[in-house]
């Protein structure tokens, strides 16, 4: 009975660590030859353990490049910031103003974040090359912002509908207008909430990389086209990739670690229905 019952826990276990080792080792090994020479990464048998004060890869990178990693942060703090302004007013009144067509508007809404982005880039190219946004920060935050937009909406609503309707009902008969019920009743209990939006938002447009291929050329590259640009037809960089992998994780790492209060918050509250 024993026998068995062990055997029955060992099986899941070793189930669940084979995935884990799947999901992590090629993170590890990336890890690994950031810190590696050239000669290091394609070496047979392979060095397992670099010289993790070997730092050449980092240096080459950033001083290369960094100014394609402050395009990056330019247009990912840039099309999170109007995503917010724009998904909270919208939230707001898609949840206190009853209209004919709202549950359609917002399905909607939410429809348009199914479109994958490579069904627009060439429409968005056209458009923004008109009116002279092609190969702009301007144009890949609105890029950006745009696809953002109906995720941020949709998860701005759940926060939204958690307010008091009492609280608002309140506010309204001291004489507030909607604009101040939104500035100082909802908002404020809703921080949580938008940070944990803001990180999401965040991360997607961080890690974006179609419609910076096909919007951006020199000026506006993002951080991800320049990383796949390190594969050549005539040599992989394995060691600026593995480096420039490592840049490209830390500012979403570090956004999330520093909003984690926040996001654990919101998530529960969206997540609780009366």
């Amino acid at each position: 009975m024993n026998s068995t019952f062990r055997l029955r826990d060992v099986g899941p276990l070793v189930l669940v660590l084979g995935f884990v080792f799947i999901s992590v080792a090629p993170i590890l090994w990336l890890t690994l030859g950031a810190f590696k020479p050239t000669a290091d990464i394609i070496a047979i048998p392979p060095v397992w353990i670099p010289d993790f004060t070997y730092l050449q890869n980092f240096r080459d990178v950033l001083t290369q490049f960094w100014p394609f990693i402050v395009n990056s942060l330019v247009a990912t703090i840039g099309a999170t910031i109007l995503a917010l302004v724009l998904a909270v007013p919208t939230a707001f009144a898609l949840v206190n103003h009853r209209f004919k067509g709202r549950e359609a508007l917002a399905d909607w809404i939410l429809s348009t974040r199914m479109m994958p982005p490579i069904a627009a880039a060439v429409p968005l190219f056209v458009i923004f090359r008109g009116v002279g946004l092609l190969d702009s920060l301007p144009g890949l935050i609105i890029a950006y912002a745009g696809f953002n937009l109906p995720f941020a909406v949709w998860m701005t609503m759940s926060f939204v509908r958690r307010v008091p309707k009492e609280l608002i009902e309140a506010a309204r008969l001291e004489g507030c207008t909607w604009w101040q019920v939104l500035k100082d009743v909802v908002l404020p209990l809703s921080k949580s909430g938008l940070a944990a939006v803001a990180t999401f938002v965040f991360i997607f447009a961080w890690n974006e990389f179609m419609l910076a291929l096909f919007l951006t050329t020199r000026e506006a590259k993002t951080f991800p086209v320049v990383i796949s640009s390190f594969v050549g037809t005539g040599r992989v960089y394995w060691e600026y990739i593995a480096a420039a992998s490592i840049i490209q994780c830390l500012p979403p790492v570090l956004f999330t670690f520093f909003m984690q209060k926040h996001i654990v918050s919101g998530v529960t509250m969206g997540a609780v229905k009366d």
